[in-house]
């Protein structure tokens, strides 16, 4: 089974650099152009439902893309929200040097725990379909991007807005799956 896990289009938070989380920020005029130009890329290439996660930003593109893909309405998955980040949400990423905020807060939710319940879903998604189902996944970034480095076994890269990572089932890889692609760059 091939999964497509697509990020949310942009909300303004992005535009920001300010953490989301749960946080829920809809998309801006951008995100929603975003989500229409990806819809129309994806139109002809097999998918057949389509999930998101309950936030309006991952909802919405969701929607975009089921629309005008024919796909029926989005079915939810609530295990593939994005990571918490309690306390922290709402603040800068970046500092004014441009330098990376450390991400070290207790109400923070831990990198284990998202990559368990993540791939706890998408486990559960792959098994409610044929094997060589085609279904897309709209969820967040700092989700895919921990599911990926799992998979992967080395730190994967900033999952852009509107990319899309390809996994597939895999019953000889250890967690399930294997990445075919990762922020729209070829793996295997």
């Amino acid at each position: 089974m091939r999964i497509g896990l697509i990020r949310h289009g942009e909300t303004d938070w992005n535009a920001q650099s300010r953490l989301q989380g749960r946080t829920d920020v809809p998309l801006n005029d951008r995100g929603l152009e975003q989500a229409e130009d990806a819809a129309r890329l994806l139109r002809g290439h097999g998918w057949s439902e389509i999930y998101a996660t309950p936030l309006s930003r991952a909802l919405r593109t969701a929607e975009i893309i089921a629309v005008e893909n024919g796909l029926p309405r989005p079915s939810i998955a609530p295990n593939l929200v994005e990571r918490s980040f309690g306390e922290l949400e709402g603040a800068p990423v970046y500092d004014d040097n441009g330098e990376r905020l450390p991400i070290d807060h207790p109400t923070v939710e831990p990198e284990p725990e998202v990559v368990a319940r993540a791939l706890a879903a998408l486990r559960e998604i792959a098994t409610a379909h044929d094997d060589d189902a085609e279904v897309l996944v709209v969820a967040h970034g700092s989700v895919i991007r921990l599911v990926l480095t799992e998979l992967l076994g080395w730190r994967a890269p900033h999952i852009s807005n509107l990319a899309m990572s390809v996994i597939e089932t895999d019953d000889s890889a250890a967690a399930g799956f294997v990445v075919r692609s990762a922020n729209g760059y070829l793996i295997a």
